[in-house]
């Protein structure tokens, strides 16, 4: 690199000075771009934004819960509502479960089209797993062979 004394003994590279002015140049480049082409669509974006919010909580004002007390007892609320609907869950369950073994106990007696449903659930199911196994790893197939 070659060095350059200027009057106030300060060191002076001009191949430094070179790259700053490049860098200087493509950021005012990259900063002019970015107000004309990425604020505005974002500025336009936040105004349908807020108009969007706005009209969708006008037409649904009537499910806004003003009460503090009542809003802080919503998580709860929806939590036990649901674990109430947990032994009706099972009751149905457990009577699903009486049909299909009644089924299976007579399966020679199937017709072909429930037979052709349930290896088809069955076969879906399988693939399922699968798809779920390489959406895991990443999208690949590696490990498969």
């Amino acid at each position: 690199a070659e060095v350059v004394k200027t009057r106030d003994s300060q060191v002076h590279f001009p191949a430094m000075a070179s790259f700053l002015q490049r860098a200087t140049g493509i950021a005012r480049t990259a900063a002019e771009v970015v107000k004309t082409r990425v604020i505005p669509p974002a500025v336009e974006y936040a105004a349908i934004t807020k108009e969007y919010v706005a009209t969708t909580m006008e037409r649904n004002a009537e499910y806004v819960i003003k009460d503090p007390v009542a809003v802080e007892k919503l998580g709860y609320q929806f939590v036990f509502s649901n674990l109430a609907r947990l032994p009706f869950i099972a009751q149905a369950a457990r009577a699903e479960m009486k049909v299909v073994q009644g089924k299976l106990a007579n399966f020679k007696e199937l017709p072909m089209t429930e037979v052709g449903t349930a290896a088809f659930f069955a076969v879906e199911t399988y693939c399922w797993f699968h798809v779920g196994e390489i959406v895991g790893r990443g999208g690949t197939l590696r490990g498969y062979y």
